[in-house]
């Protein structure tokens, strides 16, 4: 068998909304690709009628079915992975196990109960989760682990205050979702993270990550950086690398989870001050028009007890 890996964030970049990390574990014939054995499924470089969508989350995140797709992607996988479908953000969120106790401090993520899914038809992602689940299992291959981690604001400001730089605050949330998708990989697997950033050494970052892991290193260059880590169940291959999403099926569909799940997560803030400021209009996150965003709540984001530091990163 062929036991993969794959990590990938969404959200680095922005001046609002969380940092999402998500992981991908699967198993499957050796020497096969996953998106051929899914083929009758699944589609990769473009959208196909009545399959689902696996790669870049940029690609199939876009245009004006962007997030309809991008749902039934996450969704599908997640009911094949769990045998049923979320009805509530806060469902899915519990099933990820996030601290929603945490999460509610903030205004906008106290109501949660949010119906999902968000845009698509409920019994059409049953349906494509039910065949997907059916074509896994046709294949040989098994879905070993779908695991994500929401970095709130508040706690990216933290994390930047302790480490006073943004590449390790992203190897930090990054090294979590790594731990939990190498717990489920045997000897022999191979793990594909999608690049932090321009980093190109993170042999140092494993070991502060791991400090009762033996790990050595296999080569490090601009395009990838490859890494072998001792588990409890053997040695496994840590490769982080640039368009990941493109090389590793895994790493597409963590792609996909880490955007969807900051997708849901953003909607939950614009609804919270949408409710306050009439004919407001929605934002993303990211900095220009996260800076009108501000512009537009300033009554809000100004008054005196309001917590700045939940909404606004400092980096």
């Amino acid at each position: 068998m062929n036991y993969l890996g794959g990590v990938d964030e969404a959200g680095l970049g922005p001046l609002l909304g969380p940092l999402v990390v998500a992981g991908v574990a699967l198993a499957g014939p050796k020497g096969e690709c996953p998106w051929e054995l899914l083929d009758d499924v699944i589609c990769r470089d473009r959208m196909r009628k009545g399959k689902i969508r696996v790669a870049d989350s940029k690609k199939v995140h876009q245009g004006k079915r962007g997030l309809e797709r991008l749902e039934q992607t996450v969704l599908s996988f997640w009911g094949a992975h769990h045998g049923h479908i979320p009805q509530t953000v806060t469902e899915l969120l519990e099933e990820c196990g996030a601290d929603l106790k945490h999460l509610r401090r903030c205004p906008w993520y106290e109501d949660l109960d949010i119906p999902l899914p968000l845009v698509n038809d409920p019994r059409d992602i049953e349906l494509r989760a039910h065949q997907l689940a059916g074509a896994i299992d046709a294949a040989g291959m098994e879905l070993l682990s779908i695991a994500v981690r929401t970095v709130d604001v508040e706690e990216f400001n933290q994390l930047i205050e302790e480490t006073d730089n943004k590449s390790r605050t992203h190897f930090r949330a990054y090294s979590k979702i790594i731990a939990e998708i190498l717990k489920v990989l045997p000897e022999g697997a191979h793990l594909v993270a999608d690049r932090c950033g321009g980093l190109m050494h993170y042999l140092p970052s494993l070991r502060r990550a791991y400090p009762k892991a033996k790990i050595e290193r296999l080569e490090e260059g601009i395009a990838s950086s490859s890494y072998r880590i001792r588990t409890r169940t053997g040695p496994v291959k840590v490769t982080f690398t640039t368009q990941g999403e493109d090389r590793s099926f895994p790493t597409a569909l963590a792609s996909c989870t880490a955007k969807y799940f900051r997708e849901i997560m953003v909607k939950a803030l614009n609804r919270w001050f949408a409710q306050r400021v009439p004919e407001l209009r929605p934002t993303a996150g990211y900095y220009q028009d996260g800076r009108r965003f501000l512009e537009d709540v300033a009554q809000i984001v100004d008054a005196q007890d309001f917590p700045r530091s939940k909404l606004i990163r400092v980096r």
